[in-house]
């Protein structure tokens, strides 16, 4: 009657034959839902019955990274969703997913029951640093670096001096064999070392 009015109760309405759910909601013209009590705004002249819970698409952008388990594309009103954990990116460790796309605030774990319309998240990561240990075996060197990350430009170790000494090469993490006079480290290694 072009006023605002109550959306009303679900009183005297019958669920269709098969449907023993509990969600009950109006919903008009435009895809609004509301709760029997809710205000419908004037410009809504017509409420059809929604007996089943409306489902909503999830967008989960990885940001280089991999779900290995639990990912979530949906879910639905009244259920909710848990968002994934078990996601990976070699060289980094996940630290959550965010709501926006400059990964401020905190972090979501979940997207309650009573939340609607679709999801987007980012995921969160952190960059890890490897660490390099030297056994020199009494020699000295200078500027080889104790860290690295899987983004650290490649790099060649310098090679120790001992006074009375020749080296004559580097043993250790990924080496085999003899005549391992240069060790370079590629761009996107990782792990820790020891030479």
């Amino acid at each position: 009657n072009g006023s605002k009015f109550t959306a009303p109760a679900s009183g005297g309405l019958t669920r269709p034959d098969g449907n023993t759910g509990s969600y009950f909601m109006w919903l008009d013209g435009n895809g609004k839902s509301y709760e029997p009590g809710d205000s419908v705004p004037a410009d809504v002249t017509e409420l059809t019955v929604q007996w089943t819970a409306p489902t909503y698409a999830v967008t989960l952008n990885t940001n280089g990274g991999t779900i290995n388990s639990g990912n979530v594309t949906s879910y639905t009103y009244g259920v909710g969703a848990t968002l994934p954990t078990d996601v990976t990116r070699t060289g980094y460790t996940f630290k959550g997913w965010y709501d926006n796309e400059n990964l401020t605030g905190s972090p979501v774990t979940a997207i309650g029951d009573t939340e609607t319309g679709n999801k987007e998240y980012w995921a969160k990561w952190e960059i890890n640093q490897y660490t390099i240990i030297y056994d020199l075996a009494g020699g000295t060197v200078e500027g080889n670096p104790d860290t690295y990350t899987i983004e650290t430009v490649a790099f060649t170790l310098k090679n120790p001096t001992k006074s009375g000494y020749t080296f004559t090469g580097w043993s250790g993490t990924g080496l085999d064999g003899e005549n391992n006079m240069t060790v370079t480290i590629p761009k996107v290694s990782t792990g820790n070392r020891s030479y």
